[in-house]
């Protein structure tokens, strides 16, 4: 709330709405849950919108003024430092899911996280946060509430179909325990007596049940010098190093220094800020002795002399070019969880299609749960073009890394289509296979009449050499 977004991106050069005040609670318990209605319309004017105005919101009393924070922005601020745990405070049990092992020893704590957290979420700061989150049992209890009050809701609602609910929309609420005094910094608006909160910028005074954590996680492992020659990795190209320029070139240089603009994530101070240090078990062996030189990038056509690139998008990790998309937005093939499969099929193809194959890679519209994988990554599908000089068909895979039963979508254009209508069309589908929960929109799918689309089911008993073929079958009929 407050934060300027253009075209759907977060703007971090306009300056941010509102004021900055400091809030001091004297517990939590103290705050009163209602909805967003019950704020004066000078202050925000919701126009009788009940997606916006049920949202819940929590009052607090210090200092004559009434401040009102959403519910949305208090669990953000407090538990929310990354999109997994967005993702896993929405599941069942989702806190265990990322936690091994905790043991508290005197004040000293032994915490061991999962393989479910990002070996880069691995560090020093997130186990501090998490451990507390775990093991202090008030917020522990505030945390599993959120789930809880959402799941109790649906229930009450919607007994008979709850998955139906479910897709509505539950306003979030909490359960607010007896901890206090807290200091909050916040950003908002103030009209009267009534100050929204559009920002929790800061809070002070959580005090951490431990005194020394020790922390443990698969990617941190131990390093040992090992007798035997060191290997020196050369990059395959520098930033001074030439190329010929040619647009027609299918293989375009990847600019590896984009800039990468974060929101600042809420800060927080315990009390007593607990030491952190990380046990290592595992070792990770270093070499020593004499260099021996290994090259990377990819040899062939490509190995020495002038690279050859375009300006064209490139495609990260492969050599299938990509499609000349105009309004869709791709993303690099590293990025496709759950699609490996599908790449060692389409290389396969590429050996027994008469004809040339394009493929890029999307994310699919966010919004919903299907839009999330199990392992918190953003769900991706691949779009490839196949064009036989007669006609030019697309195929439509879906990331299934939790082999999610849905069939590849194969495109057959029944006149002379333009591809910004394929583009349209490709974006409708997704966006009604989001909607439906994962499954394609039969509606949508009528709504495309330049295409005659199949449906090819997946099956277990396919090779990737078996696939391949079927799915030549089907471009090549």
């Amino acid at each position: 709330m407050g934060q300027i977004y253009t075209n759907g991106v977060f703007d971090q050069v306009k300056p941010l709405e509102g004021i900055v005040h400091r809030v001091t609670i004297s517990s939590l318990d103290q705050g009163l849950i209602s909805n967003g209605f019950k704020l004066p319309k000078r202050l925000i004017d919701f126009r009788q919108n009940p997606e916006l105005g049920l949202q819940k919101i929590i009052q607090f009393q210090f200092d004559g003024m009434i401040y009102c924070f959403p519910v949305f922005e208090f669990i953000r601020a407090i538990f929310i430092n990354s999109r997994y745990l967005a993702y896993y405070l929405m599941q069942p049990h989702g806190l265990e899911m990322l936690v091994d092992n905790s043991d508290m020893r005197g004040t000293t704590l032994y915490f061991d996280l999962s393989f479910r957290v990002p070996a880069k979420l691995a560090s020093e700061s997130n186990a501090r946060h998490l451990s507390w989150i775990y093991i202090d049992p008030a917020i522990r209890t505030m945390w599993d509430s959120v789930y809880q009050l959402m799941f109790n809701q649906v229930i009450k609602d919607s007994p008979q179909n709850p998955s139906a609910r479910m897709k509505k929309g539950i306003p979030l609420s909490v359960e607010l325990p007896a901890v206090g005094p807290l200091e909050f910094h916040v950003r908002g608006e103030q009209f009267n007596n009534y100050f929204l909160v559009k920002e929790i910028l800061g809070i002070g005074g959580f005090k951490h049940p431990a005194e020394e954590i020790v922390f443990w996680h698969p990617s941190k492992k131990r390093r040992e010098s090992i007798s035997g020659d060191k290997q020196v990795r050369v990059t395959s190209g520098s930033e001074n190093k030439d190329y010929i320029l040619n647009d027609q070139s299918e293989n375009a240089r990847e600019n590896a220094r984009q800039d990468v603009l974060e929101t600042p994530p809420t800060f927080m101070r315990f009390s007593n800020f607990p030491r952190v240090t990380a046990r290592r078990e595992d070792v990770r062996h270093s070499h020593t002795g004499n260099d021996v030189i290994v090259t990377s990038g990819r040899g062939g056509k490509n190995s020495g002399g002038l690279e050859e690139v375009s300006t064209q998008d490139s495609m990260v990790g492969g050599d299938t070019p990509p499609i000349d998309f105009q309004t869709l937005e791709t993303i690099p093939v590293t990025e496709a969880i759950g699609l490996e499969s599908f790449f060692e099929m389409i290389q396969i193809l590429k050996h027994i299609f008469p004809g040339h194959i394009r493929m890029s890679v999307l994310r699919v519209p966010p919004g919903k749960r299907f839009s999330v994988c199990p392992n918190g990554s953003r769900r991706t599908c691949a779009i490839v073009q196949a064009d036989n000089g007669i006609t030019t068909k697309f195929v439509i895979e879906v990331a299934r890394p939790d082999d999610w039963s849905i069939s590849t979508l194969i495109l057959h254009p029944t006149q002379q289509t333009s591809l910004k209508t394929v583009e349209r069309d490709i974006k409708l589908l997704l966006e009604g296979l989001v909607q439906k929960g994962g499954h394609w929109d039969q509606n949508i799918l009528n709504q495309c009449n330049g295409f005659n689309i199949e449906k090819v089911k997946h099956y277990q008993s396919d090779s990737i050499r078996d696939w391949a073929y079927r799915i030549n079958g089907k471009l090549s009929g």
